[in-house]
């Protein structure tokens, strides 16, 4: 009898764990996609410029890939103890878009994990916003950016302000030039990075302008051309900010500011040395 009795104790137990257990998960169902190793919470079908992405994964690297139309941008996933939050904007115009959650195989292989479409209702002013490198949106790039800007009385003294303080405080890693124009591409860029190590490429220094002047409220273009000059033709980055009391975008090349020790602040001769291609 005292067995039967722990016997059905038992397994009155065991029903009660496997309800709980559906219960928990039918509650959470409808909210998550589980693929590949990786949890991601759904999304409203329809939002508003940007989403909010999280979940957890037990993987060790994941990356975010946002498509709209012929255009995909991969965005790096940071985690902790395996839960990720990231912040992206939509900023490639109203329409649908595709996001998946995609997982580090080997080298440069990846696999699919969750995805999921969503429809962007709003036009998103992408120089106004955090994009791939531009972490606008970051605590410390904020309170720099603020710090930087705290006597500043014109929009044009916010960007000349901000322009100033990079080509100051950050140098040039040639180390990472020479592993560029060896093809190897597997180094960390963007603003905060960048911010972190007070070193950088032309690339990371267009990426900090513009994140320190988003993060003020400037409109802050990261520009991808060539430095051109008699003897030789080579990829560069810089920027554009927009001045509104003036109604115009001036050139900002901080790299060379800091390289050449020499004003490139809306100069006159800007274009002598260097060939826009694009803008972002």
């Amino acid at each position: 009898m005292k067995k039967s009795l722990r016997y059905l104790l038992l397994i009155s137990i065991v029903i009660t764990i496997c309800l709980n257990s559906v219960q928990a998960f039918g509650d959470t169902q409808t909210h998550l996609i589980v693929s590949n190793g990786v949890v991601l919470e759904t999304l409203p079908t329809s939002v508003e410029g940007k989403v909010v992405l999280t979940g957890n994964t037990y993987k060790s690297k994941i990356k975010i890939i946002v498509s709209k139309d012929d255009t995909s941008t991969w965005y790096d996933v940071s985690l902790t103890k395996g839960k990720y939050k990231e912040e992206i904007w939509l900023i490639d115009g109203k329409g649908k878009y595709k996001i998946s959650v995609v997982v580090h195989e080997y080298d440069r292989t990846y696999s699919y994990g969750p995805t999921l479409e969503v429809e962007n209702t709003i036009d998103v002013n992408r120089f106004l916003v955090p994009t791939k490198h531009v972490e606008s949106n970051n605590e410390e790039i904020i309170a720099l950016a603020k710090s930087i800007t705290q006597y500043s009385t014109t929009e044009k003294d916010k960007a000349l302000s901000i322009y100033n303080w990079v080509a100051k405080n950050i140098e040039y890693d040639y180390d990472k030039y020479l592993r560029q124009i060896n093809k190897n591409f597997d180094n960390d860029y963007g603003a905060v990075i960048t911010l972190k190590t007070k070193t950088g490429v032309c690339y990371d220094y267009s990426t900090l302008v513009a994140a320190l002047g988003r993060a003020v409220g400037l409109q802050v273009k990261v520009i991808k051309g060539n430095f051109v000059n008699p003897y030789r033709k080579e990829l560069h980055a810089w920027n554009e900010i927009y001045i509104p009391e003036e109604n115009r975008w001036v050139n900002v090349d901080t790299t060379f500011a800091h390289s050449l020790n020499t004003n490139y602040f809306d100069n006159s001769d800007f274009y002598t040395d260097h060939e826009k291609i694009s803008e972002y």
